[in-house]
């Protein structure tokens, strides 16, 4: 056994130690929860309008913030799984057969895994109000989008094979540039909302609420991604099982008209979503094609380079190619069939297999049964009887069961506008809504 008995004596214990005196009455120690706040306010605020360059300055800055704010609080609680896979990242990059193109893989991954200890402390006192600061610029992106559906958008990238009968259709984009980023954006907002349509009380927010559901679930759908749909799925039906269970254990203190709106509500959304496949042949067509199997183009062209990618991963089995796009746009042109380029593996599970082997992929799924463990045990608290933090923690691990499984089938989870919103809905689940700290 390893001796423990000289860490108390320990040249970082004291350092730690008298490091630790000057924080109460240090500017950082006094305002940390506000400064950390500040900082996750300014990221909700510009993710749909700044560039990914941008955003990387703003991340790094947060790396610095992150550091300080680690030494007023050890970490705890999710940082063990979360270390283990950024040392996996460590590793791959290391034994990269492109280790210069992995290593920009690695800063980047490295940034989003920092600013989680800033979105931890800031969400503990402001959670909810970064919250809502999410879902009203969320509102806005999404005003946006569907302004461009009834005014039209021109197609800044390939989205439809111009050869197929959907061609010429509009697919929204709003600020993000891209539909699919757009929907990827918009999920977790979706399942925040429909927390905040039963967690608020005044008849103002509900109102607010109302609005939020209707207008991103809409975008959600005219951006055309099928993944978005597929998502916007798991949305719904996620929160449809947290209420089943929910109701089914507080039927005694929920009045019946409250029952009734709530399937009234539900069944508002789906006819408008029926209504608007059913108008749009365009959109119809898209839906199904879903189903096609490789008689669409756009499925045999994921297919193919899902089968490119396990070669990738049967070659390198153990720590991967090394994390980044560009280890993968060096390494992929080895493997890909004849007119089937691509600049990832359009499936998360399958990215992160490719980029840090097996043993990668393992440090990634303990890091995400540890945050759905941690999920599960919140919630499981807080639904002893209902509350709005109850709805409220539901509607946000809808957002997130949505937003991992339109992972399975894409990997725009590895874009900045879409993995800091899984942090922060993270932070939230660790942060605000943890059965530890709630009352």
């Amino acid at each position: 056994m390893v001796p423990t008995h000289w860490f108390p004596a320990s040249w970082v214990t004291g350092w730690w130690g008298k490091g630790a005196a000057w924080v109460p009455g240090s500017l950082l120690g006094r305002w940390r929860d506000a400064v950390a706040a500040l900082w996750v306010a300014g990221l909700l605020l510009g993710l749909p309008f700044l560039s990914n360059d941008q955003l990387g300055v703003l991340l790094l800055g947060g790396v610095g913030l992150g550091f300080g704010l680690w030494l007023l609080e050890p970490p705890a609680g999710i940082w063990g799984t979360a270390v283990l896979y950024w040392v996996t990242l460590t590793l791959a990059t290391a034994f990269s057969p492109v280790k210069m193109a992995a290593l920009s893989g690695w800063v980047k991954a490295s940034l989003y895994l920092s600013a989680l200890g800033v979105l931890l402390r800031g969400v503990r006192r402001w959670g909810q109000w970064l919250m809502i600061l999410y879902l009203l610029v969320a509102l806005l992106v999404a005003v946006v989008g569907l302004r461009q559906w009834f005014f039209g958008a021109e197609a800044l990238a390939t989205w439809i094979d111009p050869e197929s009968p959907l061609a010429g259709t509009t697919r929204v984009y709003s600020f993000l540039k891209n539909p699919n980023v757009l929907a990827a954006y918009l999920l977790p907002g979706v399942g925040m909302s429909l927390g905040c349509l039963l967690g608020w009380r005044t008849w103002a927010q509900r109102a607010l609420a109302v609005t939020l559901v209707l207008v991103l679930t809409v975008c959600v759908v005219l951006t055309g991604s099928r993944g978005g749909w597929l998502g916007l799925a798991a949305v719904y039906t996620s929160f449809g099982v947290g209420l089943g269970w929910g109701w089914w254990q507080w039927s005694p203190h929920r009045p019946l008209w409250q029952r009734v709106l709530l399937w009234v509500g539900a069944g508002l959304v789906l006819v408008i979503v029926l209504a608007l496949l059913g108008r749009s042949e365009r959109l119809r067509l898209r839906f199904l094609s879903i189903f096609a199997g490789r008689a669409d183009s756009s499925n045999n062209f994921r297919i193919n380079v899902w089968a490119a990618v396990l070669a990738m991963i049967r070659d390198h089995p153990w720590l991967g190619i090394g994390p980044g796009n560009r280890a993968f746009n060096l390494i992929y042109p080895l493997y890909q069939r004849p007119n089937f380029n691509a600049l990832g593996a359009y499936s998360v599970p399958l990215e992160v297999a490719v980029e840090s082997g097996l043993l990668g992929l393992g440090a990634f799924l303990a890091l995400t049964g540890t945050i759905l463990h941690r999920s599960w045990q919140n919630l499981s608290y807080l639904m002893k009887k209902p509350c709005p933090q109850a709805f409220l923690l539901m509607g946000i691990l809808a957002g997130m069961v949505g937003t991992m499984t339109h992972g399975l089938v894409d990997t725009l989870w590895f874009r900045p506008q879409v993995q800091m919103l899984w942090w922060f809905s993270v932070a939230l689940v660790f942060g605000r809504y943890d059965s530890k700290s709630s009352p």
